[in-house]
């Protein structure tokens, strides 16, 4: 059935039907261009995309346990390739390394698949060297270009790919698969910024802070997630999402917005709310979430922040 099919990926039926459709019917595209926001699972369907079409067991359908989906799922399957997935310049030189092999057989995949993400970092001669490739397609190999701003390749690409869209998920995504309303306002739909996280600790963490916000005590999230020892980095930044989330309600409402978040916050009295200060907690934010790659305490950051959050925005709801 359609609701569980590639479970890996929640939502984008009509994209895994189109897909799985051109591994059914045999007429594979040599090349796919998956674009749409940063954060919708566009890469992990281009991975689960390499499994459906590779799958020992039930072709179309990954069944994560033969040898093609179990490799594909630890990243070591020689024949997907990823290019470009850590955020750096895709230059000619990877472009090349990457399709010196495509005019030889899959070393054991029918087909091989190379990702590139985002395709938007190809510089110029990068660009050019993949569409050498796109007008002379080697036969086995799939190539899928990920972009989050398809508008920065060049035409001359885009036209020669299958284009995929992908747009944010909501309640109502006909899959059949159960989104979690409060998940989906939260991301606005793109999940994969929280994807990573324990999803009890997300809806945990989030009830804590709208109820710190309504006048509870902070330090009971703080005992919980960010003890002397052992603190949890995930929830840091579970906690820095969701203080963005809340901030950016309550100046919504207080310019007299409907389109919030936190529907909870509706029944927060505006003027409870420190304004002369409000600019303190967006900067407190802004420097944590910039530490959160440097050596910064956890324990403390987060101790200030909650405590700051609680100063500011806290009110009897």
């Amino acid at each position: 059935m359609i609701s569980f099919m590639w479970k890996d990926v929640i939502g984008h039926t009509n994209q895994k039907e189109l897909l799985k459709g051109s591994i059914d019917s045999g007429k594979v595209p040599h090349a796919f261009l998956f674009c749409g926001p940063e954060g919708l699972g566009k890469t992990k369907m281009a991975r689960e995309f390499f499994k459906a079409l590779n799958c020992l067991q039930t072709p179309g359908e990954p069944c994560d346990s033969c040898r093609n989906c179990v490799k594909a799922q630890g990243l070591t399957h020689p024949d997907l390739i990823m290019l470009g997935s850590d955020g750096s310049p895709i230059l000619v030189g990877d472009v090349r390394e990457v399709i010196s092999d495509t005019n030889l057989k899959p070393f054991e995949a029918r087909k091989r698949v190379i990702i590139i993400e985002p395709a938007e970092l190809m510089n110029k001669q990068s660009s050019n060297a993949i569409l050498k490739t796109l007008e002379e397609p080697p036969s086995g190999t799939v190539l899928i270009l990920v972009s989050h701003k398809p508008v920065m390749l060049l035409p001359t690409i885009t036209s020669r790919c299958q284009i995929i869209r992908f747009t944010p998920l909501d309640a109502s995504d006909s899959s059949g698969e159960l989104l979690n309303p409060v998940l989906l306002r939260l991301t606005s739909g793109t999940l994969g910024g929280l994807a990573n996280f324990d999803e009890d600790d997300i809806l945990y963490i989030r009830d804590q802070m709208i109820g710190i916000a309504g006048g509870a005590d902070p330090f009971e999230l703080i005992s919980r997630y960010f003890p002397p020892t052992n603190t949890d980095k995930d929830a840091a930044m579970i906690c820095l999402l969701v203080a963005e989330s809340i901030l950016r309600d309550i100046l919504v409402l207080k310019h007299g917005g409907e389109r919030i978040i936190s529907e909870e916050l509706t029944a927060m009295p505006m003027n409870l709310v420190n304004w002369e200060n409000i600019d303190d907690l967006a900067t407190c934010i802004h420097r944590i979430r910039k530490g959160m790659n440097e050596n910064i305490n956890i324990r403390n950051a987060m101790s200030e922040l909650l405590i700051l959050f609680s100063e500011i925005v806290s009110a009897r709801l």
